[in-house]
């Protein structure tokens, strides 16, 4: 939208953030970026039905402003309930204690709860590239990490279990929505199997040539689904990508993709699996 009311609008609202209801100039950014066509329904109703445009302007930004400010309220604590969960009253006022340099003292540092208040960008700086670009592939594959797998990623790392269940937790509840498309496709293709093997035993024990074809042709149809699904799950990405990874941690997008890339180079170059016992 470039009509002049609008830039007008936005002039003023950079002019004059607290008079529109914003708190900062990069909420207003906030409100351009994801309430566009909500603002330019408003400049359009502004125009052509109110009598007193600057006054309902000026009203309905406000609005604007208060819904910016609990959609930052709401990620915020939405994020920090993942990040500190199980968190006390006294942990909350603790300082975080300094972090491990040493893998032999691991299991000493972990019973310190102070360390789950240190941010992910903290931790990588205390980590190997060795033991980062691990890290980027658990969370890459964070739907698929079990109870005890969790368990031998933590000491690998260096990082205590629940400080690392909670970036888990973290990642797949920001990509729950890939991750529940993924599984109706699985659940599709696992009905089409079963519907494959019920029509070709039917198949096989009818006695008719017209209910023969009749079975011949549902089986085409249903094969023919289940070839279509299998190809389009071939070509399908990763529920967690490397962009809400690095959103996560805090890094780069780059670095990200690039300690996925030299791990698995590490991995396609027949690198025994000894070599990554240690990783320091």
């Amino acid at each position: 939208m470039d009509s002049q009311t609008y830039l007008d609008l936005v002039r003023k609202m950079y002019e004059h953030p607290k008079r529109y209801g914003f708190f900062t100039k990069d909420e207003i950014s906030d409100a351009l970026n994801h309430y566009r066509n909500r603002i330019e329904l408003i400049i359009d109703r502004a125009e052509n039905e109110s009598r007193t445009k600057d006054a309902y302007l000026l009203s309905s930004m406000r609005y604007v402003a208060k819904s910016v400010h609990r959609q930052n309220f709401n990620l915020s604590l939405c994020e920090t309930a993942y990040i500190y969960s199980n968190f006390t009253e006294d942990l909350t006022i603790e300082s975080p204690i300094e972090p491990w340099t040493d893998y032999e003292t691991t299991q000493d540092i972990a019973t310190e709860k102070g360390i789950l208040n240190l941010a992910p960008q903290v931790i990588l700086d205390k980590l190997t590239p060795a033991r980062k670009r691990l890290l980027f592939l658990i969370l890459k594959c964070a739907w698929e990490i079990d109870e005890e797998l969790l368990n031998r990623c933590s000491l690998s790392l260096g990082i205590p279990k629940q400080y690392l269940f909670n970036l888990i937790e973290l990642t797949k509840r920001r990509t729950e929505g890939c991750w529940n498309k993924a599984e109706q496709m699985n659940i599709k293709l696992n009905t089409l199997w079963i519907r494959l093997r019920v029509l070709e035993f039917r198949l096989e024990t009818c006695l008719l040539n017209e209910e023969k074809e009749y079975i011949l042709c549902s089986l085409k149809r249903c094969r023919a689904r289940y070839t279509r699904l299998l190809e389009k799950r071939s070509h399908r990405r990763s529920a967690v990508s490397n962009e809400s990874i690095s959103e996560i941690l805090g890094v780069p997008k780059g670095s990200v993709d690039s300690g996925l890339f030299y791990l698995r180079k590490h991995v396609d170059s027949g690198r025994s699996l000894e070599d990554y016992r240690k990783l320091g």
